[in-house]
């Protein structure tokens, strides 16, 4: 019923929302460490990371690190190190690079004349919103998770139950449980 990736933005979700916005740069450090793909994807993405710590993160085997790291929106990364991920061979990488805003419009150009045809498509489009002022990230960043809403606990009224006045059963005479029989069987004796 649910695809793949559903479950993947989940984890990545909950992830990010176990990154606090006030965490420091050694937990930052240490959670880039961890065996869990979605923690350090959570942690490359976080706008926060130290630079040395992404430098790490982009070299990192997993797809979905790298790109968290072409997600962060932390000004300041070196060009160097978003033109590395512009030539990463997992096309997803480069897509997130270009919907991140502070990937600089010369690199996205760059992109845009690439050979891969669906991404160059996608570079010279956001080019073109830029200009026009129309063009917008796909995704929000999760810089800071949205409160959850606390459910109300609906109330309902105590249910009394009904006092009915009960007779007792008083057991029949022989007579009036044959006379009974008689009229359910019929006359088949």
């Amino acid at each position: 019923m649910f695809s793949d990736t559903s479950a993947q933005q989940t984890a990545l979700q909950s992830a990010q929302r176990a990154i606090a916005a006030g965490v420091t740069d050694g937990e930052l450090a240490a959670l880039s460490r961890a065996p869990e793909v979605k923690v350090r994807a959570a942690v490359a993405e976080h706008a926060g990371t130290p630079l040395t710590t992404l430098l790490k993160l982009a070299q990192d085997t997993a797809v979905d690190v790298r790109i968290g790291v072409a997600r962060n929106r932390r000004k300041g990364i070196p060009i160097e190190l978003l033109e590395d991920l512009a030539k990463d061979k997992s096309v997803d990488v480069v897509y997130a690079l270009i919907d991140n805003p502070s990937v600089p419009e010369s690199l996205i150009a760059k992109l845009g004349r690439h050979l891969h045809r669906e991404y160059a498509k996608a570079a010279r489009a956001r080019l073109s919103e830029s200009k026009n002022g129309t063009w917008a990230p796909a995704v929000e960043a999760a810089a800071e998770p949205a409160p959850t809403p606390t459910p109300a606990v609906p109330s309902f009224p105590a249910i009394q139950e009904p006092t009915v006045a009960r007779t007792p059963v008083t057991p029949m005479a022989d007579r009036s449980r044959a006379d009974a029989l008689d009229i359910l069987l019929g006359d088949k004796r």
